[in-house]
């Protein structure tokens, strides 16, 4: 009998112990298999606070480059190391705001370190999937975040929410996934009116 509530104890402190380590573990798992991933290309489905829905193909090329190429609509986005550039379907620049203060920008690194890019503000295993919340580090923007979801067998993306200074939400949905595939550098590129 005494061996039997030894046993349990033992249990439940390892238990206990993996638990509390699992949240260490998972960031460092997803930031591996996220680092492994250099290009990559599927389908969106974007949700904004707005609630306005729309879909589109996107790829993306680390270090910061992707595009966003929305179904029938007039523009599209692109992101390079210093702009989220918005252009139109002949790759013309419209407008750009700076990236190197946004959540997105760390996301489109070369090499990810959650723990020193980022705030781990909350992480989570939720019905086979992997949650991670992540604030910036240098809080210019405290209420932008991001919040990433990934798959909890295999660790590949599923979506992000990024909310904006303003607490403006934007979230995409990604499927169809395929990794580090050949991406045509042509397709990032700006054209600026000179």
């Amino acid at each position: 009998m005494l061996f039997k509530v030894v046993l349990k104890l033992i249990f439940i402190i390892i238990f206990s112990f993996n638990v509390l380590a699992s949240d260490e573990d998972l960031s460092k798992l997803i930031e591996f298999n996220w680092n492994q991933i250099k290009t990559l290309s599927g389908e969106f489905t974007q949700t904004s606070s707005g609630k306005q829905i729309l879909k589109g193909e996107f790829f993306l090329n680390k270090p910061y480059k992707s595009f966003f190429k929305y179904n029938d609509e007039i523009n599209n986005i692109i992101t390079t190391r210093f702009f989220i550039n918005i252009i139109d379907k002949n790759h013309n620049l419209i407008d750009r705001y700076p990236i190197i203060n946004q959540p997105i920008y760390k996301i489109l690194s070369n090499k990810v370190a959650f723990d020193d890019d980022f705030k781990i503000l909350s992480i989570s295993k939720i019905k086979g999937e992997v949650i991670i919340q992540l604030g910036l580090n240098n809080n210019a923007e405290a209420r932008s975040h991001i919040t990433v979801t990934f798959d909890g067998v295999d660790y590949s993306l599923k979506k992000w929410e990024i909310v904006d200074q303003f607490g403006k939400s934007t979230l995409l949905e990604f499927t169809k996934l395929r990794k580090n595939i050949s991406i045509e550098a042509d397709l990032f590129s700006v054209q600026e009116e000179n």
